[in-house]
């Protein structure tokens, strides 16, 4: 039987990093160390009270309602499974935190960046303590809003384009998100998270598709990633620790959520339930390993060191996907695919949060991310490089490192479901999760490569000074790294193998995890098959070249699927526009007046005769100010998506008051409802 605890504590989690960014943000900006001491205080004391609610999780949820909130409620329920995505979260943020505080020395506007930084970290909190998808989407469209403010933080040409794609697209997946819950509601009655499948009848389709896309926009599933390389370029170095460590999980939780939960039948389920449960797990599953394998390629291809560690990011979450899949298409079986999935959240967290960190202190003290322009930095930055070696081993997967742990739970799951189903599709994506693997090191070896090893360049050969707290924050990570890889049961039994208990997996099942053996031969055999295979692709490759390879602007699928996309919808809608402008003015009735000469004048070369019928005023209506308009409006339009930015010559925002005054509105409103 399930405890549950009633508390305000989830709202207060929430709340507390939204009015700490209002307070921060009425600070003066001279005053920096008050945003230092503030953004640490409320980071510090939201991870530790994060970690006051495990006792109560461990035997069973709490729950925060407030039940008259826009007549639908706002509602929190944190369990074991939301707990251990909090807790990342938190820790994580306390470590970005204690980077920012070195970085924001040398940025423009701390006051706007702390205050946003702590709206995104209160969203991201509503969303993992959600309590049905109503309150899940409030916050997850609050995180874009708050998010896209910091992407564009630099306020320059490629930090608006950036943010600008980032908008467009989580734009899209809000709406996505919507109408799915719009469609649940209709045919469910209500937006729980729990197991409706048999309810949804033949929407169950359409439901899981806009799902799907929302959150593989959000979490950057191939083709849906286009806007992640661009914003991780642009972004200052902690936001894009944010981006990849934690803003990413937002959408691996909906995924979690959706297809483990929402997409379970309630009651046993029928045949034709089940088989919907398989392909969709399947699909998602495939989807994953053609997101691990391309964003390790074009990882490969890329000479920016922040760009590099973005289609790792892609690439990673690959794995997490595809493990999801096969926890969803083996049903019952599925517990080992479960918590390999979530045992890789927990290590991508760390390590590539660790990654971007050690990246973007070298970017701090050399302003460079080029590769060509780097090299030679294990000399001048002693604990970055070490640091970045361990790390670098944890996401490579060697064994001792904490990514090792969960790719073996993923890659025997696997083995598990091909001996279970005997279906060669599942036999291949086993096959390619062992060359993502090879394609994980051969890519971590170029940015190694480039970045540490090599003579130093002239202008790049000084003394560096590491700064105290972003040396804090690297220390940590590598701690966290090997000392998951030492003691990879330790958090398999007390947290994970419990997570997947609150799942519909079979007890059988998860018998068979705790006490799992990493370190028998089978797997550190894997993982050897793993290294000499990265040897054998990166040895010639590198000889010859090919990684330096760069593709054409036109072989992308932004320009070879979305702008056409694009292009072909725009070209859509505005011969609707103009179509049905024109069928309109037929029957507008345009009255005759002693001034028509000087309306028309600044429009006609020749002045109409007064006479004329209004059939021949309206034509000229059309064909003139209808079509001229339509003209106008398409030009404008098409050039949105690539405007020139570089215009908005403001020093701050103009909407980030507007933006606070929502939020504040928001929790006022919230406060009020519970009052009454």
């Amino acid at each position: 039987m399930v405890v549950t605890f009633n508390t305000l504590v989830p709202l207060y989690l929430v709340l507390l990093p939204m009015l700490t960014g209002i307070l921060l943000y009425l600070f003066p900006k001279d005053r920096l160390l008050i945003h230092k001491v503030g953004a640490m205080v409320v980071s510090l004391f939201s991870m530790i009270g994060v970690i006051w609610l495990l006792p109560y999780v461990l035997q069973g949820e709490i729950f925060c309602g407030l039940t008259k909130f826009m007549e639908l409620g706002l509602y929190f329920s944190i369990d074991l499974i939301s707990w251990i995505f909090a807790s990342l979260i938190t820790l994580v943020y306390f470590l970005v935190i204690l980077f920012s505080f070195s970085y924001m020395d040398q940025d423009h506007n701390p006051r706007r960046y702390y205050s946003f930084l702590f709206f995104t970290l209160g969203a991201i909190l509503g969303v993992v303590f959600a309590g049905d998808f109503f309150s899940f989407f409030i916050f997850f469209e609050i995180l874009t809003l708050s998010s896209f403010v910091l992407v564009i933080h630099k306020q320059d040409r490629d930090s608006l384009q950036a943010g600008s794609l980032y908008l467009y697209m989580n734009i899209i997946g809000g709406l996505a998100l919507l109408f799915a819950i719009l469609l649940l509601y209709d045919k469910s009655g209500h937006l729980d998270m729990i197991p409706v499948l048999e309810e949804l009848g033949a929407q169950r389709l359409p439901i899981l598709f806009l799902f799907m896309i929302c959150f593989g926009i959000k979490i950057g599933l191939v083709p849906f990633h286009i806007w992640a390389p661009p914003a991780y370029s642009a972004a200052p170095s902690p936001v894009t620790v944010v981006m990849a460590g934690i803003m990413s999980k937002v959408g691996i939780y909906g995924i979690l959520r959706v297809s483990l939960i929402l997409f379970r039948p309630a009651d046993g389920g029928s045949v034709s339930d089940w088989i919907f449960i398989f392909n969709s797990g399947y699909i998602l599953m495939w989807i994953g390993i053609v997101t691990m394998i391309g964003g390790a390629l074009m990882a490969l291809l890329q000479s920016n060191t922040r760009r590099i560690l973005a289609y790792s990011s892609i690439s990673q979450v690959g794995y997490i996907a595809a493990g999801l899949g096969v926890a969803v298409f083996m049903g019952l079986e599925g517990a080992k695919g479960f918590t390999g999935a979530l045992y890789h959240i927990a290590n991508h967290t760390v390590f590539k949060a660790g990654l971007f960190t050690m990246i973007g202190v070298v970017y701090l003290l050399t302003h460079e991310l080029d590769l060509s322009r780097l090299g030679g930095m294990a000399r001048k930055m002693p604990l970055v490089t070490v640091t970045f070696v361990i790390t670098a081993l944890g996401i490579a997967g060697i064994p001792g490192f904490n990514g090792f742990t969960s790719k073996i739970l993923l890659h025997n799951a696997m083995l598990e479901a091909y001996k279970h189903y005997d279906i060669y599709g599942i036999f291949v994506a086993e096959r390619f999760f062992i060359i993502a693997g090879a394609l994980t090191i051969c890519y971590l070896i170029k940015l190694f490569k480039g970045v540490f090893l090599g003579p130093v360049p002239g202008k790049l050969d000084q003394d560096y000074k590491m700064p105290v707290s972003a040396s804090i924050a690297l220390v940590v990570y590598a701690i966290l790294v090997l000392g998951v890889g030492v003691l990879p049961n330790l958090l398999l039994e007390r947290l994970l193998i419990p997570g997947a208990q609150l799942l519909d997996f079979s007890a059988y099942n998860i018998e068979h995890l705790p006490g799992f053996d990493f370190y028998e031969w089978f797997p550190l055999q894997k993982a050897l098959v793993v290294v000499l295979l990265a040897l054998f692709i990166y040895m010639p490759a590198s000889a010859r070249g090919w990684f330096d390879w760069t593709p054409p602007s036109w072989l992308s699928i932004q320009k070879l699927i979305f702008e056409p996309l694009w292009n072909l919808v725009l070209k859509f809608l505005f011969r609707e526009i103009n179509v049905n402008d024109m069928a309109l003015g037929q029957f507008y009735e345009h009255p005759v007046k002693e001034n028509l000469q000087t309306e028309y004048l600044s429009d006609m070369e020749v002045v109409q005769d007064p006479a004329d019928d209004e059939t021949g005023q309206s034509a000229y209506y059309i064909s003139g100010k209808g079509l001229d308009r339509g003209r106008h409006l398409e030009k404008d339009f098409y050039c949105s998506p690539r405007w020139d930015q570089c215009k908005w010559r403001v020093e701050n925002l103009g909407f980030d008051t507007l933006l606070f005054a929502f939020v504040l509105a928001v929790i006022l409103f919230i406060a009020f409802l519970y009052v009454n």
